[in-house]
């Protein structure tokens, strides 16, 4: 009797390797389906601070510190030593990335220039044509609560 079923070389010996350690190195993912109390409390509290901060008016200091302080402690978070974080994606090929960055580049541009101009309505800037969108409060709420789950996603990456 052979043992066909047992892997040999220099590429089983690795495998193995790879296997256990992404197992150690990824953090267990959010789940919905059997959420912890922990997670509750802090989904409790953004949607709390969401719907407050919905509430300032727009371009004022309280909305600017409504989105500058969970962005600190987000950023103060990711800094931590303890914060567990997914392995990083592998690299994106060089023309998607050419591509996206010519897409940045042409959008930085065309709010330079429309800023430049003075924000008129032939030449608006994101801001102007995301006023309507954004102007009611339970929208402003919305908007912060996909603000604050997209840093969650950027600071466990």
């Amino acid at each position: 009797m052979t043992q066909e079923s047992v892997p040999v070389g220099r590429r089983a010996e690795t495998a193995g390797d790879r296997a256990s350690t992404r197992l150690h190195t990824a953090p267990a993912p959010l789940r919905a389906a059997h959420p912890t109390s922990t997670m509750i409390s802090w989904a409790a509290m953004g949607l709390g601070y969401s719907l407050i901060a919905g509430g300032f008016a727009r371009l004022t200091i309280p909305a600017e510190l409504a989105t500058l302080l969970p962005g600190a402690a987000l950023v103060w978070y990711a800094l931590r030593p303890t914060t567990e974080h997914y392995p990083a994606p592998a690299p994106f090929a060089r023309h998607s990335t050419v591509a996206w960055i010519v897409i940045g580049a042409a959008f930085a541009v065309w709010e330079l220039y429309a800023a430049a101009r003075g924000s008129t309505h032939a030449h608006p800037t994101l801001s102007i044509l995301m006023g309507p969108l954004i102007d009611p409060p339970p929208a402003r709420a919305a908007g912060y609560v996909v603000w604050l789950l997209t840093g969650v996603w950027v600071v466990r990456r």
